[in-house]
């Protein structure tokens, strides 16, 4: 399969795998009013799926590396699928959270399995923009359950709307399963070149490697926020419908999606394929706007359309660049290993946003003081970030032009001999 091909079917996997997932946020609304929920138990919906993924995001970035991308990516998809229908049975917070908790062990896989797949069809000038693209599917999986789930479950019930989304995971496994192929260079790795789990000791030794860990997880703790908590924000703060509440969540995620794109070019064509700029950009505008969300009600109601965009260009865009470092610090045989430990520490960011988000808007009476939290938050990933020295060796462009020299000597002299 080309690797246009392989990019489509990872990114239509990412993208179904988290509109799946994250239906407990544009739903939450509906869930307050069913389930009689507290403004702090809405900040564990989120939380519970994530911590799944928290507690296998090692042993998924290892099976990733260990049986390929297409088992590892059918199987987390079924896995959300089967948990979100058992999910629709709850009655209670309880046993939607257990359900929650158990989806996001085949939500752990998405980002591995994914990410080897970029590592593995595509070269580090064009991975950039490919983990970008990729890194699409959780807003887009986003700006569609926004849109799409909130109209359900005014029709039909938050149940109907859960299942629709483990519908879609389950259709989507079958899809990857039947449609994506590893390169060829994949198929001859032989089993000494396999990874070991003891050779993540040499990356935890170094510092730098530590800081882009810690500041995964203040970004999570960033994005997940805004994901748990900007509809019921728009809700009450704005006194407008669930309906226009998502619809104002879906517009955050596509200024997400839009920042993944765009930022994903602009490392590969303007930063010489240095994701660190991109990603303190993206700190910056989410510093901003969070801090005119701390005015509420005081901006006129037309500012938060532009607001949420700028919102989530800067809490969703810096994603891709991310994991496209961390894969690089990685190469080609600890990419998904690395990504698992990467993982393990952002998602352990939205155990920590939400819950926080909650207490703080309980604790305080009003959204001021949870949305200035985490533009300190913010403001800080964007100061230590830059601090390391350099943690991906990249091979000068004449060193790469005579290899490409080299290999087509190699190749006229076998053929000529």
């Amino acid at each position: 399969m080309p690797p246009s091909l392989a990019l489509a079917v990872v990114t239509l996997g990412h993208a179904l795998g988290s509109f799946a997932v994250l239906s407990v946020a544009p739903l939450s609304p509906y869930l307050v009013d069913a389930l009689h929920l507290s403004r702090a138990q809405v900040g564990w919906l989120l939380p519970a799926a994530y911590l799944g993924g928290v507690l296998m995001s090692l042993p998924s970035g290892w099976l990733t590396d260990r049986l390929g991308v297409r088992l590892t990516l059918s199987f987390g998809l079924t896995v959300i699928g089967l948990m979100l229908a058992i999910a629709t049975l709850s009655g209670t917070l309880a046993p939607l959270l257990v359900c929650l908790v158990l989806a996001g062990f085949g939500f752990s896989v998405l980002n591995p399995a994914t990410g080897k797949a970029i590592v593995d069809w595509f070269p580090p000038r064009r991975r950039g923009a490919a983990m970008g693209v990729k890194q699409t599917g959780l807003t887009m999986g986003g700006v569609i359950a926004s849109l799409v789930l909130p109209a359900v479950a005014d029709d039909r019930g938050w149940r109907a709307a859960l299942w629709t989304a483990a519908a879609v995971a389950l259709g989507c496994a079958v899809l990857v399963a039947l449609s994506y192929r590893a390169p060829p260079v994949v198929g001859v790795t032989r089993p000494a070149a396999r990874p070991r789990l003891g050779e993540l000791s040499v990356y935890l030794r170094r510092p730098g490697v530590i800081v882009v860990f810690v500041c995964g997880f203040a970004l999570s703790i960033v994005q997940s926020s805004l994901l748990a908590y900007l509809a019921l924000f728009a809700k009450e703060t704005l006194s407008v419908s669930a309906i226009v509440a998502g619809q104002l969540l879906a517009l955050a995620q596509i200024g997400g999606t839009a920042g993944r794109l765009g930022w994903g070019f602009i490392s590969d064509r303007y930063f010489g394929s240095r994701r660190r700029p991109g990603i303190v950009v993206n700190a910056l505008f989410a510093a901003g706007a969070y801090l005119l969300f701390a005015f509420g009600a005081r901006l006129p109601l037309a500012a938060f359309v532009p607001l949420a965009f700028v919102a989530g260009a800067g809490a969703f865009g810096w994603v891709g660049l991310y994991f496209a470092l961390v894969a690089e610090i990685g190469g080609a045989r600890h990419a998904g290993l690395l990504t698992g430990v990467s993982v393990m520490f952002a998602w352990s960011g939205v155990l920590v946003g939400p819950p926080l988000f909650g207490l703080l808007l309980e604790a305080s009476g009003g959204y001021a003081v949870p949305w200035l939290t985490l533009v300190a938050v913010a403001a800080a990933v964007a100061i230590g970030l830059p601090r390391p020295q350099p943690l991906v060796q990249r091979e000068p462009e004449s060193s790469r032009l005579f290899a490409r020299v080299a290999d087509v000597s190699d190749d006229r002299a076998a053929r000529t001999s």
